[in-house]
């Protein structure tokens, strides 16, 4: 067999093989859009947090889960894997995009760079960062009553 029939059986083949990854679904990036499938895929990373709730991003791609510790949990679709990371209140900055019902993350102190975050309502929005800052995790301060005013 000479050098240029193997070139091209070789070639053949490398291109059914890619083909067939690609028809059958497997260059397909996973995404999550389904809150039991986010609550999966950060259990299996973090099996000792208690999720109490769940907001996704509008493209179904990142969720942010409130904790019961008071962190925030995160869950990106990275190509076919997800990426789940535990924040600390106030290990991120936080700012609301224009126009937009969304966030910009950075992230502090992690590999993982942060962007600009789409949620489905401002509501959304508002919500998240108030677990990333960790506002929901502070205690309230006591107020004075009238007659602790007046006595001080």
């Amino acid at each position: 067999m000479s050098l240029g029939v193997l070139v091209v059986i070789v070639a053949f083949g490398v291109i059914l093989v890619i083909g067939a990854v690609h028809f059958t679904g497997g260059s397909r990036q996973k995404d999550t859009r389904d809150h039991g499938d986010a609550i999966l895929e950060f259990s299996r990373a973090y099996p000792g947090e208690a999720i109490r709730s769940v907001i996704m991003t509008a493209d179904g791609k990142a969720s942010f889960m409130r904790l019961a510790s008071g962190k925030t949990g995160f869950l990106q679709a990275m190509g076919h894997h997800f990426v789940a990371r535990l924040i600390e209140p106030q290990a991120v900055s936080v700012e609301a995009l224009e126009d937009q019902s969304g966030l910009r993350v950075g992230f502090h102190d992690t590999t993982l760079k942060g962007g600009d975050y789409l949620f489905a309502s401002t509501e959304d929005a508002a919500e998240v960062s108030l677990w990333l800052c960790g506002s929901l995790a502070l205690a309230s301060p006591k107020l004075e009553g009238p007659e602790e005013a007046g006595h001080a």
